[in-house]
């Protein structure tokens, strides 16, 4: 029967609604909040793979951080205190052959600068207060009812136009319960990140069937309906990151060493990746400057559009302007170093004796 039924919907042109969306985004972040202790495993073994020097003062500062180590067994397995954790994670779940107890020991051997466990505690602290106020927002687009093609239990099905316009066709974006909102006017609130992955679906081409990251269905969307997202950028986020850790080594007085050089070499290199992203944010604007200008009026949308890109910019421009005056220093502790090994070995030649 139900065969049926969306055959004649189809045929009258109706849309065809299999059944409700059993999951949202809603339930999905509460579902997150109540399972996260993963990612923030992950999280803190990365931060200590920089912030330890031994596998023993591994698992102390992990203690500080909140995360129980345990080497006893056959497997090393964490654990956050004082959550709702109730099963302990193995190393080997965590699918990341850095984390492994042998590989994690190597790469502290590399570590030089010494931080005591309030130190480690400070400076999670901060980088956690830094990503809490700069996390990606979620780009959040309204689709209307008419967009929609079909509803499923796990997929909210929305149609899209592609192809040059005189020979358009549509196809359809699968987009998961846990990204969609359904409203009570019949429409729908649907969060998308930048690097999500969905999945296109061309009924009549499957061949063309692939996946689409988070970044274009929102485009996509946009040109279909209007509707003009605000995107944020993580570049910002790591900046930070690196200027406090940066911060941090300078303010402790700590010697020049690998540690220090890392951490120069890494903000410059970010740096440059954010100069990057600022010059073709400046080409988009410049763009639909100019598709603008083709209309008799002011489009309305892109001049959203352009006002959405000047904030993202200027956002990403303040934080870089800040870490400029970060690596001018950077470069002077260099020079310093530079100097400063010069000098010891034009000593220790002169005070070396002669055969």
């Amino acid at each position: 029967m139900k065969e049926i039924s969306d055959v004649i919907s189809k045929e009258y042109g109706c849309k065809i609604i299999d059944r409700n969306l059993k999951n949202s985004h809603k339930k999905y972040q509460v579902y997150l909040a109540k399972n996260s202790y993963r990612k923030e495993i992950k999280s803190k073994i990365k931060f200590l793979l920089s912030h330890a020097n031994n596998w023993n003062d591994f698992k102390n500062k992990a203690t500080t951080l909140g995360l129980i180590v345990d080497d006893k067994g056959k497997y090393t397995t964490y654990q956050l205190s004082g959550t709702s954790q109730e099963r302990k994670v193995r190393d080997r779940s965590l699918k990341n052959q850095a984390f492994m107890k042998e590989a994690i020991s190597e790469r502290l051997k590399e570590n030089e600068v010494v931080y005591t466990e309030s130190e480690v505690k400070e400076l999670w602290e901060d980088n956690q207060t830094i990503q809490d106020k700069e996390h990606e927002t979620e780009i959040e687009m309204l689709i209307e009812d008419w967009q929609v093609e079909k509803e499923t239990a796990d997929y909210l099905y929305v149609n899209i136009n592609i192809g040059l316009e005189r020979e358009q066709r549509k196809s359809a974006i699968k987009i998961p319960a846990r990204c969609v909102d359904k409203l009570e006017n019949g429409n729908y609130q649907v969060f998308l990140k930048k690097q999500d992955r969905f999945y296109f679906v061309d009924s009549k081409n499957p061949e063309n069937n692939k996946i689409m990251l988070g970044k274009t269905v929102a485009k996509n969307l946009q040109n279909q309906s209007g509707s003009v997202p605000l995107y944020s950028n993580n570049a910002k986020i790591k900046l930070k990151q690196l200027f406090n850790e940066f911060d941090f080594l300078i303010s402790k007085g700590l010697d020049f060493d690998t540690s220090f050089e890392a951490i120069g070499k890494e903000l410059e290199q970010t740096y440059y990746q954010t100069e990057s992203i600022l010059e073709n944010l400046d080409k988009k604007i410049l763009e639909y400057v100019e598709e603008n200008k083709a209309y008799a009026r002011p489009n309305t949308r892109i001049l959203k559009t352009i006002e959405n890109l000047q904030k993202e910019r200027t956002d990403l421009h303040k934080t870089l302007k800040q870490v400029e005056k970060e690596m001018l220093y950077y470069d002077k502790s260099v020079d310093r170093y530079e100097d400063y090994q010069q000098e010891h070995t034009k000593n220790k030649s002169q005070h070396s004796p002669r055969l």
